[in-house]
């Protein structure tokens, strides 16, 4: 016998409630206030080396798991009334909270800071960072690696008329060491007569992890970083372009923690939007918070281009 398409219509419909009553049968409503902004941690984030003029540590709150309805709730995630220390083991100071409005050239500063002629940072010594504020208490520890010096800059032959650099190093043996490469490009247009200041533009590595590095399998071996090109088209003429052109190549002796931080917000970027990519955990060494705390050496070298 031939079912009716209406009948069929009414069974495919009541079959349809069934299940929607059925998973949302499965739903528990949760008090709001059990989750609400008491839950939530100090985030502390903080990157210190020798060649450092100010000291800077930037402290937040982090973001409840419950979404829109209680993150409106909060007025601002920075905290402004915590007592940040820093200490190298014999002297301890204490960072004011130093808000630098935003300007047309840079965004807002809202760090605890002070001058590093306070504390000055030494390679090979290690500080401890506390934060206190409203009862929650957040440690951590770094220590400032050497700094490992660039061999050279090598300016690589063009690429569809686009110049590109790498760096060149020699890895010290005997310790795991990480670097973070990164560069700037300084010119002057020729074509420009009254132009007299130079152009900053800083350059980003092509390799996978722009620029940053671990020495495992080149332990004590020479090291080089991927290409940053100078340009981002074709330039015809590269020498011809430019009255006078130098690049300063920044290679930055990282600490672990400097390493895996970056890495995993690296990979974290690159995975956001992709609802299959596999969830990435960014690490923290901030006992009693979340964030990072780390030192790092920079080491720099010029090479002079025109």
């Amino acid at each position: 016998m031939r079912t009716h398409p209406i009948i069929c219509a009414v069974i495919t419909c009541l079959t349809g409630l069934v299940l929607l009553y059925g998973c949302t049968s499965l739903r528990n409503e949760v008090d709001p206030n059990l989750l609400g902004p008491a839950s939530t941690k100090l985030v502390v984030t903080g990157f210190i080396s020798p060649q450092d003029t100010v000291l800077a540590i930037k402290v937040t709150r982090s973001n409840t798991v419950v979404g829109d309805s209680i993150s409106l709730l909060q007025t601002g995630n920075n905290v402004t009334d915590a007592t940040v220390t820093l200490s190298d083991g014999s002297k301890t100071v204490r960072l004011p909270y130093n808000n630098i409005p935003a300007s047309d050239t840079v965004r807002s500063r809202p760090y605890y800071s002070i001058n590093a002629r306070l504390l000055p940072i030494v390679s090979g010594r290690s500080y401890t960072l506390t934060v206190v504020a409203n009862g929650q208490r957040a440690t951590s520890v770094c220590t400032i690696p050497a700094a490992v010096p660039p061999k050279a800059i090598i300016l690589n032959d063009s690429v569809n008329r686009r110049y590109s650099i790498s760096i060149k190093w020699q890895d010290p043996d005997g310790q795991a060491n990480y670097y973070q490469a990164a560069g700037i490009f300084r010119y002057i247009a020729a074509n420009c007569k009254a132009c007299q200041n130079e152009v900053y533009n800083t350059l980003s590595f092509d390799d996978d992890s722009r620029g940053l590095i671990s020495d495992v399998g080149y332990e004590g071996g020479d090291m080089s970083s991927g290409r940053a090109f100078l340009t981002s088209s074709s330039t015809p003429n590269f020498y011809n372009y430019y009255k006078t052109a130098s690049v300063t190549a920044n290679l930055m002796s990282i600490d672990q923690n400097f390493y895996r931080f970056q890495d995993a917000a690296m990979r974290q970027r690159r995975s956001r939007n992709n609802p299959f990519a596999e969830p990435v955990l960014i690490p923290s060494n901030i006992e009693g918070g979340l964030g990072c705390f780390a030192g790092y050496n920079n080491a720099t070298m010029t090479l002079k281009l025109k």
